[in-house]
């Protein structure tokens, strides 16, 4: 069974090895980035957990009335089993908590798969960022509205 809980420190490691499953270079995080994002203050970060074990997870940021999804990591083991939607509600939950009207986040453009569930999760695609991720790597990006909490 996975339950989802908050980040804490302890949970550094396991989410950069995860992230280091997850994404070739240059889309994965190195350590220090993975820690700056996971600890600003800014951040919401949702830990998914199977006996202890990380089976994902996701960070948002929040700026004012936007949120922006950071990163969205779910192992191997664990994918097609509903945990990247688990994830994604909940860091839609974190921003209406916070009092965002809207969620963004880059997805690389030949990431077929996440597009789709992006897509099917409710995110439209809003534009394209050439060169998001380095040269020649280049980003969609995508917003959802959300019902902002009153």
């Amino acid at each position: 069974m996975i339950q989802l809980r908050g980040y804490e420190p302890r949970d550094l490691d396991a989410m950069f090895r995860l992230d280091e499953v997850c994404f070739e270079e240059p889309f994965r995080f190195t350590r220090s980035a993975m820690q700056r994002f996971a600890e600003s203050s800014k951040a919401r970060a949702v830990i998914a957990e199977s006996d202890a074990a990380l089976a994902g997870f996701a960070i948002l940021h929040v700026e004012g009335s936007v949120g922006y999804i950071v990163t969205l990591d779910v192992a191997e083991d664990f994918r097609r089993q509903g945990l990247a939607q688990r994830l994604m509600q909940a860091m839609e939950w974190q921003a209406v908590e916070a009092g965002c009207a809207v969620v963004g986040l880059h997805v690389f453009v030949g990431n077929e798969a996440a597009i789709r569930f992006y897509e099917r999760v409710g995110y439209e695609r809003t534009g394209d960022v050439p060169g998001f991720y380095g040269e020649g790597l280049d980003a969609w990006a995508y917003t959802k509205k959300l019902g902002v909490k009153t």
